[in-house]
């Protein structure tokens, strides 16, 4: 809808600097940026001076740390929903960016991406996490290599408890059998974490193979007794 590089990828308006703010002064009011307390683990808001949120002290996690953005609230949910189903492909260089900056610092071997089934790769046309996971390799100068496969998707768990969760994720994601050195330090991309349930799980097939595992994404869900996977 909008000029790729030129306008607020929230409104449309010109912007001066899109290369470092790809969004207008008043949008960025509004912009929900996980930048308050969060869990050091999974990058979950919390509301009291906790340090590591309650299900990453219960739950065993794959992966070192969890890097998003923003919470998935508000305009940034709005477009996120534009990326993945009205085929905006555009925004994946601004997401990308927005990533690449929580990634300062860090060095990685590898980059992957959280898969889809066949199926719903076709219906959509495109893999936003993969499409993300190339943005950020061209921004960080790190290859992108395809780890997993989904071998059948998830049908009603929107309001599963998480160990619900958990067990209907179990042999939802194989590792495809690619070359992995011990030494690999290998970041995870998807769009949206709310429970970490699908990243964790990836990280899970990996971690053994490789020295470190990270995971990322656009934005980081409120996690609630109703939140989907």
């Amino acid at each position: 809808m909008f000029p790729d590089g030129i306008k607020c990828i929230f409104c449309g308006r010109d912007v001066p600097d899109f290369d470092n703010k790809p969004f207008c002064e008043d949008c960025e009011k509004d912009l929900p940026f996980n930048n308050k307390n969060k869990c050091l683990i999974c990058s979950e808001p919390i509301k009291n001076e906790a340090t590591i949120c309650d299900l990453c002290q219960k739950e065993k996690r794959y992966f070192k740390k969890a890097f998003c953005p923003f919470v998935y609230d508000g305009l940034v949910r709005n477009k996120i929903l534009a990326y993945k189903d009205s085929n905006e492909r555009y925004l994946a260089k601004s997401f990308a960016k927005f990533i690449a900056k929580e990634l300062v610092g860090l060095e990685f071997d590898i980059i992957t991406f959280v898969p889809m089934t066949k199926k719903k790769q076709r219906a959509r046309s495109f893999n936003q996490a993969k499409r993300l996971a190339e943005e950020i390799g061209k921004i960080l100068n790190v290859p992108v290599k395809s780890l997993f496969e989904k071998v059948r998707d998830s049908k009603g768990q929107k309001y599963l408890t998480q160990n619900e969760r958990k067990a209907a994720i179990e042999g939802m994601y194989v590792f495809n059998k690619s070359k992995l050195n011990r030494t690999d330090r290998v970041l995870i991309v998807d769009d949206v974490i709310t429970t970490c349930s699908t990243v964790n799980y990836c990280a899970k097939l990996i971690h053994k193979r490789v020295s470190e595992v990270c995971v990322c994404a656009i934005a980081r869900n409120k996690l609630t007794k109703k939140s989907p996977k």
